[in-house]
């Protein structure tokens, strides 16, 4: 299999370029015309997480190259922030199948996750990455 990779979301680690979060968004959401960015964090050399709010609603969006499942995700996200949220996982406008996912053709070895057409639902891809949109019920002041 050959793949080409450009840009991928954890470059913004190095550029906060924003339309990398905006090409991310895009494929679970319709751009709200307002966004915010409320945090931002290199979980570790391979993850990554931001936290967005567009007035309404706040979002959580993950990047990691290996995720094991989506309760992995959920995990990750609640160690950062720890207050008691409730989280739910939007699906991708275009899911793929894992084996056609660069993360899972690109890497030496990967273990598929649990339930893995669930998993591909929410998944999007990023180079290396995939990555996910979760919806929370916090409530942010404007």
């Amino acid at each position: 299999m050959r793949y080409t990779i450009n840009t991928m979301l954890r470059d913004y680690e190095y550029t906060e370029n924003w339309r990398l979060l905006d090409q991310a968004l895009s494929m679970f959401i319709e751009l709200p015309p307002r966004l915010s960015l409320v945090g931002y964090e290199a979980l570790s050399p391979d993850s990554f997480l931001w936290k967005i709010f567009d007035g309404k609603t706040t979002y959580y969006l993950y990047a990691e190259d290996y995720v094991p499942s989506l309760e992995h995700v959920k995990e990750e996200i609640q160690a950062f922030w720890p207050n008691k949220i409730e989280l739910e996982f939007l699906p991708v406008k275009n899911s793929a199948a894992l084996e056609d996912s660069v993360p899972y053709a690109s890497a030496v070895v990967y273990k598929a996750p649990e339930k893995e057409y669930e998993f591909m639902k929410y998944a999007s891809q990023s180079g290396y990455d995939f990555v996910f949109l979760l919806k929370s019920d916090e409530k942010i002041e404007n």
